[in-house]
């Protein structure tokens, strides 16, 4: 038997019995009294269902990080934050801006400006479109929820990965804030805080912010700079409207800059010409800086009607983001026989969405919600390549105007045919449709670039138009989808406090355009949907009164028409474009553990387990490859201990690991002999805190070390050139950082 299936027999075979042994032992236990007054872990209430609830009474793969876990700890990326959450990753391969985000091996490397996500990102319940949308800052959140799995009845968004709910905490009726200092690693400066404000009895403000400086992790001694310094901004405020208990409304005013994004560096691999090989480490000689800026500004509106147990929920948003580059495109010094290749992209992304939701008395047998969502995004776009090599100059600009437009209708009702049995169905209409006007420029001249700005068509002297047919001109397609899509969820509670569902969810993402078409007209083509079958059986038990937590699951996704990108040499020059096209299918199998314990009041224990086989089961030259970024074997541990001192200070030392096997970075390049550049084997990080906290809990100190045995290890890597010429890119993950941070309360 193939060892892919042995693991999904015995996965299957193995979740009953553990199940049935959990309720044994849950029956044991309720015959015992138990009149212990001993604190139990916290109960978590989430809104993953559109609804609060206990994240134990959750039937899904859900995982939650709470705010008071990010906050002064010296988490300053999203990707770090969810460690713990099993089978998903937001690597840092581009910088803060763009996390690449996995899920249960379901993600996208495509870096084309209109690339949609198959994880949904939201921020405080608004679905974040752009790709460079979803690296927000971490600062005074109340909790980040990740859910596992198709999401395509109760978001905004048909997501066939999963999706991630960024909550910010929300203006309360107390005067209040914080304050965070923080300094650290490469002159690492942070400061964050909040104000919480009661201007009367039916309105309170919250202001918020956050400041980031950073040098880079690598240099470039050429030009004697670091290289992905980080100099963030980021402002939130909240205004809470509340005349009385049937009707609130939240405004909130949102701001961020980056004006850079701690991208760690494309370090090129290989011999180049004139025999050039760049130094070993965290050393790039690139002749041209690299920079990013990105501004992103929103505002969005809440409301909250309640009227018989009913509620009606509006959410109006509107986002503008905008992102300007600068790259040395062939990341080489301009030496004898180098080339002088830079790049250069101004995009612009405008979006608003409306959605209106109505839910039923949560106390009912038959609850449920309906709804609507409208999404618009319009995005303009151009990107300049340009070779200033003396003898061989050439410019190309390509300019994009993109349009989307989605609606859609949705419900979800559950019905509780007994006290321990209830079904959850989920049922959506999606219509999207999408316009692209793309037009390409290509020049080419002996004579060089004048003292114009070389990323503008009139740097060039005597430009002539490039003689390829497909160099020049536009092109103008359109199409449209409408899809359903749905699940099934029946759940059974074995005891008070064991719970077991089932869940089939049928997920699908939207068509597109091929945008990185690599100066040749003809790859603008259209991508159609992708459509995913999952099958998902999960337990959720809490034992020892309320002191361990244990949740397991399997599951299983048919794959098909699957959207991938894949690279290719640029006909322009040096390194490759992506080109997004359509796998055939796939399948996913894996499991899931996730355990969370206080053994004593003084210890806090985490861990969680995750299992995944993919593999292109239909592909051409690439069936029997696994999917990308998708480790056979994700695993992290934590511990907690707090120390208490007898002026009633506490001391928390804490401590975590985690472990990746083997990932791939490309979909058809994954020979290990052949391409060692172009995967990562498996590796282990350990991060470390202790912190200080005055008897009044109003001060507290923490020093962090994360990184500890500064691990250097790939997040990505790419091919720099045709194959068999050796030539390649590697991007690594940060380096051991040391910091601290001092946090006051008021």
């Amino acid at each position: 038997m193939h060892r892919r299936t042995q693991l999904s027999a015995l996965l299957m075979l193995a979740f009953p019995l553990f199940a049935q042994a959990q309720s044994a032992d849950a029956n044991a236990s309720a015959a015992a009294k138990d009149d212990s007054a001993e604190p139990a872990l916290q109960k978590l209430v989430v809104t993953a269902q559109r609804r609060e609830q206990s994240a134990q009474e959750v039937p899904a793969a859900l995982s939650v990080i709470k705010g008071q876990d990010l906050g002064g700890n010296g988490d300053t990326f999203l990707g770090d934050a969810i460690k713990f959450v099993p089978n998903a990753a937001a690597q840092k391969a581009d910088g803060d801006t763009r996390p690449r985000w996995y899920i249960r091996g379901l993600g996208t490397g495509d870096t084309g400006v209109s690339t949609v996500y198959p994880t949904g990102i939201y921020a405080d319940d608004v679905y974040l479109n752009a790709p460079i949308a979803g690296g927000v800052a971490l600062f005074d959140l109340n909790r980040i929820e990740v859910l596992r799995g198709p999401q395509g009845t109760l978001y905004g968004k048909n997501t066939t990965a999963g999706a991630v709910n960024i909550l910010s905490n929300k203006p309360v009726f107390e005067n209040g804030g914080y304050l965070t200092l923080g300094a650290g690693t490469k002159k690492l400066r942070t400061i964050e805080g909040a104000v919480n404000g009661v201007v009367s009895d039916t309105l309170a403000i919250r202001a918020s912010f956050y400041d980031e400086q950073r040098d880079g992790f690598t240099r470039n001694p050429l030009l004697g700079e670091t290289v992905g310094d980080v100099d963030k901004r980021a402002y939130r405020l909240q205004f809470l409207f509340r005349p009385n208990s049937d009707f609130d409304a939240l405004v909130k005013l949102h701001s961020r800059t980056y004006d850079g994004d701690g991208n760690t560096g494309s370090l090129p691999v290989g011999t180049y010409a004139a025999g050039y090989v760049r130094p070993s480490g965290r050393i790039l000689e690139a002749n041209f800086p690299s920079t990013s800026e990105l501004e992103h500004d929103g505002a969005s509106a809440t409301l909250n009607y309640r009227f018989g147990g009913y509620q009606f929920t509006s959410i109006t948003a509107f986002d503008n983001i905008k992102n300007k580059t600068f790259s040395d495109a062939d990341n080489l010094p301009s030496t004898a026989g180098q080339t002088d290749q830079r790049s250069y992209g101004n995009t612009r992304y405008d979006q608003v969405s409306q959605e209106f939701r109505l839910a039923s008395p949560k106390e009912e047998l038959l609850r449920w919600i309906v709804g609507a969502h409208y999404f618009q995004e319009d995005i303009d776009s151009v990107a300049v390549t340009a070779n200033l090599t003396t003898g061989t100059p050439r410019f190309q600009q390509t300019s994009i105007e993109h349009d989307t437009r989605s609606f859609a209708l949705f419900g979800n009702v559950t019905y509780d045919f007994t006290e321990k049995f209830s079904t959850t169905a989920g049922l959506r209409w999606t219509h999207e449709k999408k316009k692209l006007d793309i037009g390409l420029l290509t020049y080419q001249t002996a004579a060089g670039f004048n003292s114009n700005p070389w990323w503008r068509a009139n740097a060039l002297i005597t430009p002539v138009l490039s003689g390829a047919a497909t160099a020049n001109g536009s092109r103008h397609p359109e199409d449209s989808w409408s899809e359903w899509t749905f699940d099934i969820t029946p759940e059974y509670r074995v005891t008070d406090k064991i719970l077991t569902f089932f869940r089939y969810a049928r997920g699908f993402r939207s068509g597109g355009f091929n945008t990185g078409i690599g100066g040749n007209l003809n790859t603008a083509t259209t991508v159609k949907p992708e459509y995913l079958d999952a099958y998902e059986i999960g337990v959720k038990t809490e034992w020892l009164n309320g002191r361990l937590f244990a949740n397991a699951n399997v599951f299983r996704y048919d794959y098909s028409d699957i959207q991938v990108n894949l690279l290719t040499q640029n006909p322009f020059g040096p390194g490759v474009v992506t080109a997004l096209t359509n796998g055939a299918k796939g399948k996913v199998e894996g499991a899931e553990l996730e355990l969370l314990a206080r053994p004593v009041d003084a210890l806090v224990l985490r861990g969680s387990l995750g299992l995944l086989e993919t593999e292109y089961t239909d592909f051409g030259v690439n069936t029997g490859n696994a999917f990308v970024r998708s480790p056979k074997l994700t695993a992290a541990v934590g511990a907690e201990y707090t120390f208490g001192l007898g002026d009633g200070s506490q001391i928390v030392a804490a401590a975590d690991a985690n472990y990746r096997s083997r990932e791939f970075f490309l979909v058809d390049r994954q020979s290990i002999n052949q391409y060692p550049d172009l995967t990562q084997e498996g590796f282990s990080l350990f991060n470390a805190r202790l912190s200080y906290i005055t008897p009044n809990k109003k001060l507290r100190v923490t020093g962090y070390v994360d990184n500890i045995t500064d691990e250097l290890y790939q997040n990505h890597g790419r091919p720099n050139g045709p194959n068999g010429s050796g030539r390649f890119i590697h991007t690594y993950g940060s380096p051991r950082t040391v910091g601290l941070t001092v946090t006051t309360v008021f």
